[in-house]
């Protein structure tokens, strides 16, 4: 299995591992609208407390995306 398919690096290609913005939108409990600005934006970033919901749902179908798709560091260097 190629590890590197398995994370995503954008949030588009994030909503389309889900399914669709109207998948993520309901996965989420917002708008279509508010779903499809997370693909759409200049910087198109997760609002924060999706991470949970949207990495979960990424881990069961075996993939995975960078903190940083939240805005969020990786804590590299972290005791």
């Amino acid at each position: 299995m190629n590890k590197r398919a398995d994370i995503l690096i954008t949030t588009r290609e994030v909503t389309a591992a889900l399914g669709g913005t109207k998948a993520v939108a309901s996965l989420t409990g917002r708008k279509y609208s508010a779903a499809a600005n997370w693909v759409q934006d200049r910087n198109p970033q997760f609002p924060a407390n999706t991470y949970v919901v949207i990495s979960d749902a990424l881990a069961a179908i075996g993939k995975s995306a960078p903190a940083s798709l939240w805005g969020m560091s990786e804590g590299v260097g972290q005791p």
